[in-house]
């Protein structure tokens, strides 16, 4: 029988903490009998992380670099660590992600281990900026037993930058509940967001910022819209950390002529329920880790458009299970909805194809087996 640990899990968010496909894994541990903290900023969700059965440590990380409070941060969590005598210390975003494992690995935790969900630089990251976060991660990344990566082009960045060493790397990709998420329909849903039983639904799922990109979903639906006149868009997230981003979505959306079309939910914790009022799923961000939601559509039956960038290119083979465009394109966006809403021939096809991908490859199922391995849970 596997030894109880005590385990730290460090984000940045609660809301990330529990999110649909680390939530489950984190109550899988405490079914186990392990014992599961999680650090993090306790904004709206701390009531359904301590439901779920795990302990919380508020720590006000934010995602901008902020000198003071950044060290404050620190700090605390090395204090946290420190007096916990933690038997493994899990982290799982950038920033908070360095935090953690220096001071893990300067209290001596035994394990250490962090996922990479994305790194803060990009080709477009001015040199300076980049070379001193590469700085960073390969320091961090001697502090910790285990890197894991949730899609293959960080693993080969990472290797390639010399971020990580032999044997310090595992791909493990995100999974989803196949029981959760499932082909399906929802028709009060429909009526409750007071959508006619003959509009065409395109969805989105996430959070409500900026780089999510969701303008050019609201353009490409206009541009859509003579073609499709019923066409609505349904957006579901949270907005907490640019508030006004759902007033600015909305506010283009009545200059396009979509005001009624447009419906904004705000965070919901059931999800699976608006994919199956989905008629299409578009995921139109410029930067993603991995894509959570693009496997809980395919798992949902809904055919999949995202845009060609790391993460959603791993996932979606371009003209079979789904369809790739150039991000920041309203008009090449545009003509993937018309053509899988006019070609339903091509759009179950697609669907199908996914379906047997999710089954086959992101089944959380096997994320569990490998992470619980990974822990030696």
């Amino acid at each position: 029988m596997a030894r109880k640990l005590k385990i730290l899990e460090v984000c940045n968010l609660d809301r990330f903490a529990a999110s649909p496909y680390l939530l489950p894994f984190f109550h899988e541990l405490v079914e186990r009998g392990h014992e599961v903290h999680v650090a993090c900023r306790v904004t709206a969700f701390g009531d359904l992380l301590l439901r779920s059965g795990l302990r919380l440590h508020d720590i006000p990380f934010t995602r901008k670099v902020t000198p003071l409070r950044d060290l404050a941060c620190y700090r605390l969590l090395a204090s946290l660590i420190r007096e916990g005598d933690f038997d493994l210390v899990h982290t799982h975003n950038p920033k908070d992600g360095i935090m953690g494992r220096f001071a893990a690995w300067r209290s001596g935790v035994p394990r250490v281990i962090h996922t990479c969900n994305g790194f803060y630089f990009s080709h477009r990251t001015p040199r300076p900026k980049k070379e001193a976060v590469l700085w960073l991660e390969r320091r961090a990344a001697k502090r910790c037993h285990l890197v894991i990566f949730v899609n293959a082009e960080d693993l080969s960045l990472a290797a390639a930058k010399k971020i990580v060493g032999p044997g310090k790397a595992l791909l493990v990709y995100n999974g989803v509940d196949l029981e959760r998420f499932r082909p399906g329909e929802d028709p009060g849903l429909r009526e409750e967001l007071g959508i006619p039983p003959q509009a065409t639904v395109v969805g989105y799922v996430g959070e409500i910022r900026r780089e999510k990109n969701l303008e050019v979903l609201v353009r490409a639906a206009a541009l859509l819209s003579p073609r499709h006149p019923h066409v609505h868009l349904v957006v579901v997230g949270d907005s907490s950390l640019e508030p006004g981003e759902p007033g600015r979505l909305l506010a283009l959306a009545a200059r396009l002529g979509l005001e009624d079309r447009l419906h904004m939910t705000g965070h919901r914790l059931d999800p699976e329920r608006f994919y199956r009022v989905f008629d299409l799923y578009v995921l139109p961000t410029t930067r993603e880790g991995f894509g959570v939601t693009l496997i809980e559509a395919m798992a949902s039956g809904v055919p999949v458009i995202a845009c060609r960038v790391r993460g959603p290119r791993e996932i979606i083979e371009d003209g079979l299970d789904g369809i790739l465009v150039r991000d920041r394109d309203p008009q090449e966006l545009a003509e993937a909805m018309a053509f899988l809403l006019e070609t339903p021939e091509a759009a179950s096809s697609y669907t199908q194809r996914a379906l047997e991908k999710v089954r086959r490859e992101f089944d959380h199922a096997l994320m569990y087996s490998r992470l619980l391995s990974a822990y030696g849970a």
